[in-house]
């Protein structure tokens, strides 16, 4: 801690022995040793109830382990202290950001500008806000503001870039986008935003050049590595690696539900909801249920009347934190699929997958393990992206957009090698992307029951 700051604590907790206890405590922090910080925040809580910078940087450290409502309420309680304290302003913004209250977030950024107008920071974020609201001129009216103040903040240029293309201005975006890039050469989002913009606009080339560079730049980048497969078609795996699915939905876990629900009319999980319907009758609360690939929750709420026990697993932590906030589950698993099905033999009633297959090329090994984790006389309910026989000789084919699709032929042999009976097959409409519609395959499988068993 440099010592103007240090001098800067000190006026505020009243005595030096406070001030490097805070120091130390916002030190462990940064350093991720959340523990040892929270300890010794609490100790200097104990000791002075109103200390504000303890308070404020205590809610940061709530939120940074999802506890959401605890980070609101320290936070709030630091700014009642302080009502001029324009960082915990901006912090209380995205801690009410990474509960989706998005109106309240903007407001809280709002009032961090008014304290601190030249704040590129809350600039940038409360563009991000108006964008995810679907505010597109105002989002670039702040987003231009913070680059202002900050040319060299790339999430600012970012920002700007995800507004102009919502405001169909896509040259002006893609130059935002490597103005972002050029700013923070490992701005995975920004790479990858940029990459389906240009397919969108008919340049793959330019798409596959980019996604080339980014690898030469990261070699072990797995987003990277992924993406250029999507876009060239060489080295195409049967799978999306672990390292890419976490990577990927741990950078989209904040705009994950207002980006599909606000933008791309996203319905896998309503879809799902009536195939369950349809397969296990009316909701009684007495299935164990699974939501293989839980994300942050959306087919939750729809599952939990048919469910006495309720679990979901994902790969990405951020998601599985935006799920446990919904309150919905009884059980959350980080954990790979396969691994966690094969581990569980016959232990649910039914298992709902929402647009995890679709990181799936070769189906019949996680089709085989969903299989055995059904009881019998279990149903398994699916969604999965669809492409003609013609496309996917093999019966998969990876798409651009770094999604596998699959062919109808291809799904039913895969389940009548698991041993499981399709109930319905149906094509669905699962999301707008680019603004066309996004072909899909609902699908209901049945594991018979064993020998005369009813």
């Amino acid at each position: 801690m440099n010592r103007k700051r240090r001098r800067n604590l000190a006026s505020r907790t009243g005595s030096k022995a406070a001030a490097e206890s805070l120091g130390q405590a916002i030190g462990l922090q940064q350093q991720g040793q959340l523990d040892a910080a929270e300890r010794l925040y609490r100790q200097i809580l104990r000791q002075n109830p109103e200390q504000v910078d303890a308070l404020h940087f205590l809610g940061v450290l709530a939120a940074q382990r999802g506890r959401y409502p605890e980070a609101v309420d320290l936070i709030r309680r630091a700014l009642v202290l302080n009502p001029k304290y324009a960082d915990a302003c901006n912090n209380l913004g995205n801690v009410l950001a990474a509960m989706e209250r998005l109106d309240e977030a903007a407001e809280a950024y709002r009032r961090a500008i008014d304290l601190a107008p030249g704040n590129a920071s809350a600039h940038c974020n409360l563009g991000a806000m108006l964008r995810r609201t679907g505010r597109f001129a105002e989002a670039e009216v702040a987003c231009r503001q913070a680059i202002a103040l900050n040319p060299r903040l790339a999430e600012a240029h970012f920002n700007l870039a995800k507004a102009l293309t919502a405001l169909d201005r896509y040259e002006d975006a893609v130059a935002a986008y490597r103005e972002a890039i050029r700013l923070r050469p490992g701005h995975v989002p920004a790479y990858r935003s940029l990459g389906m913009l240009l397919y969108r606009l008919g340049r793959g080339e330019e798409a596959a050049d980019l996604y080339r560079l980014w690898l030469e730049r990261d070699p072990a980048n797995p987003v990277a590595r992924h993406m250029l497969a999507a876009h060239s078609g060489c080295d195409v795996p049967l799978r999306a690696a672990d390292d890419y699915v976490q990577k990927l939905f741990d950078g989209m876990a904040d705009d994950f539900d207002s980006h599909l629900v606000n933008r791309l009319e996203y319905r896998a999980p309503e879809l799902v909801a009536r195939a369950v319907a349809a397969a296990a009758g009316e909701p009684k609360q007495s299935l164990a249920v699974l939501d293989a690939g839980c994300g942050t929750g959306l087919c939750g709420p729809l599952l939990r009347p048919y469910a006495a026990h309720l679990a979901g697993v994902d790969l990405s932590p951020r998601m599985v934190e935006k799920a446990r906030a919904r309150e919905d589950y009884h059980e959350l698993v980080v954990a790979e699929l396969n691994a966690f099905l094969r581990d569980r033999p016959a232990a649910y009633d039914l298992i709902v997958s929402a647009d995890t297959l679709v990181y799936f090329g070769e189906l019949e090994t996680i089709l085989t393990a969903a299989a055995g984790a059904l009881r019998p006389n279990g149903w398994l309910v699916f969604t999965v992206e669809r492409c003609a026989d013609s496309e996917a000789p093999s019966g998969f084919h990876l798409d651009p957009s770094g999604r596998y699709s699959h062919s109808e032929p291809y799904l039913l042999r895969m389940l009548a090698q698991t041993g499981m009976t399709v109930g319905a097959l149906e094509e669905v409409v699962l999301r707008m992307e680019g603004g066309q519609p996004v072909a899909g395959l609902l699908v209901s499988a049945h594991r018979p029951p064993v020998g005369g068993e009813i």
